[in-house]
């Protein structure tokens, strides 16, 4: 049990992404744990339904048939929905958008999106023994684009989780819903884009969502990688009082990235910056089995804790220098296990870290605040702050 967040971070990080040359196809990374045919649905009248617009260049995913029962609030505990597919198709993913589709086809306010994505439990992550967030989103999210010289490489059969959370604040039921994940799509051909893998690194990997205690507090964890390569473009998502995210080096201390939060007056999250490495040739390059250190700064004005106020995670794309060295799932790792477990649990707990990892999207957005699900749930009581300006 440990991620959760290939969140739209993306589309700020990685439009002005520096182009590189192409490299070579990955090998196929694909292996299936056992029982990834289970499907696990709680509101849908169907599966995922898979479509390739040949002409549009995308690849659509839907589920139909889904109910909404009236007044479910935004900031109420849903169950998410899971449901397992297989992948069909060789070629590049390099963007998408998440609608969500009334009976009559109109689509419906944002709102009505709590979050969704799509897990790859064919291939692990590069830092942790856990599946790979490919894509997801929240309410606040935009359309995800990557520049045309890059893509996230997929094969045939891999076996993938999506799953979803939909809300229904109004007074009337919903029946007939469709979510709908439409996947931009580069066909498979010999000069294809330049191969990119999710990363994504977290200041507590070992529970994702943490207590915060008042005040101002450091969180750190440190992480080797496997293989080497060049950080695109990072950026990060915190929750309400957050300072900062920092990258450093353990072995010199040195900060290799830093992110910041704007805030409002009460401390909530307006934004988080981003880093593009403009004026780093190729990005930001990680050395393969060197120690580094994700920290996450936090100044809590209350005077108490607040139970699971806390996360602090930089996603971004990787392009390793030699795919050949990406490690390969172990399924018996304790991990993947509770990963997969989780996955396919038929009601998963949205707080959960799984769940909050694969959210490659779910950036805090310039002028949208940290939504009702990730604001602490605290009164602000006199200010005990001794606040990091």
């Amino acid at each position: 049990m440990l991620l959760r967040k290939w969140c739209g971070i993306l589309l700020r990080i990685f439009t002005g992404c520096v182009i590189a040359s192409a490299c070579a196809r990955p090998l196929p990374l694909t292996l299936a744990p056992p029982h990834v045919d289970t499907v696990v649905r709680r509101d849908s009248t169907a599966g995922v339904q898979i479509q390739l617009d040949s002409a549009n260049k995308e690849v659509v995913l839907s589920v139909s048939g889904i109910r909404l029962a009236a007044a479910m609030a935004y900031g109420q505990a849903h169950a998410q929905t899971n449901i397992a597919f297989v992948w069909p198709f060789r070629g590049w993913a390099r963007g998408y958008r998440i609608d969500v589709v009334d009976s009559a086809g109109g689509v419906l306010p944002r709102t009505a999106l709590h979050h969704a994505g799509v897990v790859n439990l064919s291939r692990r992550q590069v830092a942790y023994p856990m599946a790979e967030r490919l894509v997801a989103a929240a309410h606040e999210t935009p359309s995800v684009m990557l520049p045309g010289s890059m893509g996230v490489p997929l094969e045939p059969d891999q076996h993938m989780v999506l799953y979803y959370m939909l809300v229904n604040p109004t007074a009337h039921a919903m029946d007939g819903v469709t979510l709908r994940i439409t996947i931009a799509w580069t066909p498979d051909r010999a000069d294809g884009p330049r191969d990119v893998f999710p990363l994504y690194l977290d200041a507590n990997p070992a529970i994702g969502r943490y207590d915060l205690p008042p005040g101002v507090s450091t969180t750190t964890a440190e992480f080797s990688l496997p293989v080497g390569g060049r950080v695109r473009a990072l950026g990060g998502h915190a929750h309400d009082y957050a300072v900062e995210l920092r990258l450093e080096d353990a072995v010199t201390n040195r900060v290799l990235v830093r992110l910041t939060t704007k805030r409002d007056g009460d401390g909530h999250i307006i934004s988080i910056t981003t880093d593009r490495f403009v004026f780093t040739r190729n990005g930001l390059h990680l050395d393969a089995n060197r120690r580094y250190r994700v920290v996450g700064v936090y100044d809590n004005p209350t005077c108490g804790p607040i139970p699971r106020g806390g996360m602090a995670f930089m996603v971004g794309p990787f392009a390793p220098d030699d795919v050949r060295r990406w490690p390969a799932i172990d399924p018996t790792d304790p991990l993947f296990q509770q990963d997969y477990a989780d996955l396919m649990a038929p009601a998963a707990d949205i707080t959960q870290p799984h769940v909050i990892a694969g959210m490659v999207g779910m950036e805090n957005t310039p002028g949208v605040s940290d939504d009702a699900h990730h604001r602490p749930q605290a009164a602000v009581a006199p200010s005990c702050s001794n606040a990091v300006k």
